[in-house]
């Protein structure tokens, strides 16, 4: 689902401090948007002479959390089309998190069918292990992506008009912290 946060602003400046100011936290980090994925795995254990898990699935339940400005008809002359693409941005941006966490899902749907085990014990163990492994290999994408996309926020219009003026406290458009559990742009 996506849900909204309003933000106000006559220019780029002012819009990036409502979204600084408004805008979601991942990890104490200040972001202009995120997506947070709360996943569960179902399924059942079946003893018979190798144990298998009947109706396994991953189910990730998404929130993609994005700016709302409330008045985009206040923008004049280049600052709208600045505001759209950058908006846009920040989407698609979030949209690649969820790709890739349902790429993480289908990996480990594909990898749990693939186990051949004497006891159910055994197999619960190696799917608790298997999903550690799937998790760490799937944040590392999570932080490839925002390392990658950092430098494309840097050179994006609307920031450059942002990092341009007077408002400039940083000079990175978006801080890539650690692991975390939310994705954030």
């Amino acid at each position: 689902k996506y849900v909204y946060y309003n933000i106000a602003g006559n220019s780029a400046p002012e819009i990036y401090s409502a979204m600084v100011s408004r805008g979601p936290r991942v990890g104490g980090v200040k972001a202009y948007a995120t997506t947070t994925a709360v996943s569960s795995q179902s399924g059942r254990l079946l003893q018979g002479q190798v144990c298998k898990i009947e109706d396994y699935a991953v189910n990730i339940d998404f929130t993609i959390k994005l700016p709302k400005l409330k008045n985009e008809g206040a923008l004049a002359g280049s600052a709208k089309g600045q505001w759209r693409s950058f908006s846009a941005f920040l989407k698609t941006h979030e949209e690649q998190h969820r790709a890739i966490w349902l790429g993480c899902r289908n990996e480990m749907h594909a990898k749990v069918a693939a186990l051949r085990v004497k006891s159910c014990s055994q197999l619960n163990a190696q799917t608790a292990r298997l999903w550690q492994q799937v998790s760490q290999s799937c944040n590392r994408k999570h932080e490839q992506l925002d390392a990658r996309d950092q430098a494309k926020l840097l050179r994006h219009p609307f920031v450059k008009t942002v990092m341009a003026g007077p408002a400039k406290s940083s000079r990175h458009a978006m801080a890539v912290p650690g692991k975390k559990k939310k994705k954030k742009a």
